[in-house]
C-alpha cells in the first residue's frame, strides 16, 4: 500500500503558529499601545538690536542715527600747549552685547596741530585724558561705558595757527557681532579755536634835535617786540620795553612794532602795529 504524504501548505501553518505561541508565552493574547502628549510651542521669535546711546545730552541718541552737542568741551583761544577734556557716558540701549568705536576728527579750519584723544575708560585731567583703554570698547546689553573725549593745541603749533577756528565731532560706531547690524551717533564739541597775539600801536613821542621817540602799547603776556624802522622797515630790533628814542645827524624812513609771546617750544608773533612816518634832523618830524 502507498505511503500517504501531507501537503507543504500544511506544514507552513503549522509552523507560524508555532511561532506565534513562543512569542506570546503560549497564550494567544494579542494588544496595541498607543501614547499621546502635548508638545511645547516653540520660543517666539523678535529680532535683536542696536542702539549706542550718549547719557544726559539731550535725547543723547535714541534710535539710528543722531547728533548731540557736547558743549563743555570747546577750546577758544588756545595757545601752544593748551587743551581741555570732558567725560561723558556711552550706553548701549541694544538687545545684545554691542562693540563700541569712537573716533574723532576736526571740522573748520582746525589744522592738524590741533590734536583729539578718544579712550574708553579715561579720566579727564583738565587739559586732557590720562589712562583709558582706547577708542573701542564692549558694552553688555543695558550697560554703560566712560569715554574721555579731549582736544588740544600742540606745544609745537606755529604762529600761522592764530584764528583758525573749527570743532570736533566724535563718530560713535556700535555694531552686533557676527552680524552687518550698526548703529552711529555723532557728538560735537563746543566751539574751537586759536587764539591770536594781540598787535601793540605805535605813537610819535618827544621830539628833539636830531630825535624821535617812539612808543608803544603794552601788550598782556608779550615776552618782547620787534621795532621795524628805517626805509620800509628794512632794520629792526628787538626790545623788552615799549618806548626808544632814536638820535642821528639825519634818517628817517617808516616804522612799526610786532608783538612777539614765548611759549616755550615756539615763539608767536601779531601783525604789525600801525605805521609811522619819521624824520631826525634839525627839525625832527614823525606823524
Amino acid at each position: 500500500m502507498a505511503e500517504r504524504t501531507q501537503p507543504a501548505h500544511a506544514v507552513l501553518l503549522a509552523g507560524l503558529v508555532a511561532v506565534a505561541l513562543a512569542l506570546t508565552g503560549g497564550g494567544a493574547a494579542w494588544a496595541w499601545w498607543q501614547a499621546t502628549a502635548a508638545a511645547e510651542s516653540p520660543p517666539a521669535l523678535s529680532a535683536a538690536s542696536v542702539d549706542v546711546q550718549v547719557v544726559g545730552l539731550g535725547g543723547g541718541l535714541p534710535g539710528p542715527g543722531g547728533t548731540v552737542t557736547l558743549p563743555a568741551l570747546s577750546l577758544t583761544g588756545a595757545f601752544p600747549g593748551g587743551g581741555d577734556s570732558e567725560v561723558v557716558t556711552v550706553r548701549n540701549a541694544g538687545s545684545r552685547t554691542t562693540t563700541v568705536t569712537a573716533a574723532m576728527s576736526r571740522t573748520g579750519t582746525l589744522g592738524a596741530v590741533f590734536t583729539t584723544t578718544a579712550t574708553f575708560g579715561g579720566t579727564d585731567s583738565g587739559a586732557g585724558c590720562t589712562g583709558g583703554n582706547g577708542s573701542t570698547t564692549t558694552i553688555a546689553a543695558g550697560g554703560t561705558a566712560t569715554l574721555c573725549l579731549a582736544v588740544g593745541l600742540s606745544a609745537t603749533a606755529p604762529t600761522g595757527t592764530q584764528g583758525q577756528s573749527g570743532g570736533v565731532t566724535t563718530t560713535l560706531a556700535a555694531s552686533l557681532p557676527g552680524t552687518s547690524w550698526t548703529d552711529e551717533g555723532t557728538v560735537v564739541s563746543g566751539a574751537v579755536g586759536a587764539g591770536t597775539v594781540p598787535a601793540t600801536s605805535l605813537s610819535c613821542g618827544a621830539l628833539g634835535v636830531l630825535s624821535v621817540r617812539f612808543n608803544w602799547t603794552s601788550v598782556p603776556g608779550a615776552t618782547s617786540y620787534v621795532l621795524r624802522y628805517g626805509t620800509n622797515g628794512s632794520q629792526s630790533e628787538t626790545l623788552t620795553v615799549t618806548t626808544r628814542r632814536f638820535t642821528s645827524a639825519l634818517s628817517g624812513g617808516t616804522a612799526w612794532v610786532v608783538t612777539q609771546r614765548n611759549f616755550g617750544q615756539v615763539t608767536w608773533s601779531s601783525v604789525p602795529s600801525n605805521t609811522r612816518s619819521y624824520t631826525v634832523a634839525v627839525v625832527s618830524l614823525c606823524g
